[in-house]
């Protein structure tokens, strides 16, 4: 539209007429919206297992710089892929929502591509206003959704209810989920002074099933670090009588005498339970009394 008019006034220039011409003055007078967005990329930064909910509210403001008022509703619009917040190659896509909240409250999510469609106007921008409004994204990833990265661009839009569109601003939804793990125990346990203690009972040799597990919530893979303060040893106070013993977590054999690990590579999140097992060794001749060690299970995501 520029170009052409440009072209037109100097050809009338040319020919020494000084009017300007009819269509320049009728787009003057025709709403001129755009709309501008402080944030090109949308991101919520999410932890499953610290957030209740994942979800931001976010501003852009309309700005006419037309002669006439522009009336009409926000609109949401996909260019040429399927909805839904997508990650890396493979991972299911998250469901996410937007929500205009200029009046209330209106979904604009673009499901089947666009949003619902709306009558009346529900936004009117006078000429030479700058109206805000606020829009909310919200992500609804699965219990199983690994950690990263995942983004779509939505077209943002103001359309008149004959369908018209008006001021195209595109911008990226992320959900930048976190790597996190955490750590517990389950089961048959006390916490006296907030730290949990596995009673034994009285020690006999061989192996006795605890009624005990550890349990790892994760949004990917992680290592669990393990250490015994006394090297796989229940010892006596701080006196030199001790008593041998082996751990088993889940099915796997930890050596005490050093830190011992479990790693778990995985692309989704994990919900993992592992029972514990000792292995108690010789108690013949040993003195009475009360025997124990420190066990320490530290867990990180990868």
């Amino acid at each position: 539209m520029v170009s052409t008019l440009s072209k037109s006034f100097a050809a009338a220039a040319a020919l020494g007429l000084l009017a300007l011409t009819p269509g320049y003055a009728a787009a003057q007078a025709k709403c001129a919206l755009t709309i501008e967005a402080p944030l090109e990329q949308w991101t919520i930064r999410y932890n499953p297992l610290e957030d209740d909910v994942a979800q931001r509210q976010f501003d852009i403001s309309l700005v006419n710089n037309g002669g006439t008022p522009c009336n009409g509703n926000i609109i949401a619009f996909l260019q040429n892929e399927p909805y839904g917040l997508r990650g890396a190659a493979g991972a299911p896509a998250v469901r996410y929502a937007l929500v205009d909240e200029t009046y209330g409250g209106v979904n604009i999510t673009p499901v089947t591509g666009q949003s619902p469609r709306r009558r009346g106007a529900s936004v009117s921008v006078k000429q030479g206003e700058r109206m805000p409004a606020r829009l909310t994204f919200a992500a609804f990833p699965e219990a199983t959704t690994a950690q990263g990265r995942y983004t779509q661009v939505v077209q943002l839009f103001l359309q008149q209810d004959n369908g018209q569109v008006h001021a195209v601003k595109p911008v990226t939804l992320v959900l930048d989920l976190a790597a996190a793990a955490s750590i517990g125990l389950k089961g048959e346990f006390s916490r006296p002074n907030g730290t949990p203690v596995i009673d034994l009972g009285e020690l006999t040799e061989g192996a006795r099933p605890l009624n005990t597990a550890l349990y790892v919530h994760s949004t990917g893979g992680y290592r669990v670090s393990i250490t015994s303060a006394n090297q796989g040893r229940l010892r006596q106070g701080a006196t030199a009588w001790y008593v041998d013993y082996n751990l088993k977590v889940g099915t796997q054999d930890i050596n005490l005498q050093r830190v011992d690990t479990i790693n778990v590579v995985s692309q989704t999140a994990r919900r993992d339970d592992y029972p514990l097992t000792v292995r108690i060794g010789d108690v013949a001749g040993k003195r009475a009394g009360e025997y124990s060690d420190i066990l320490t299970f530290t867990v990180a995501a990868i």
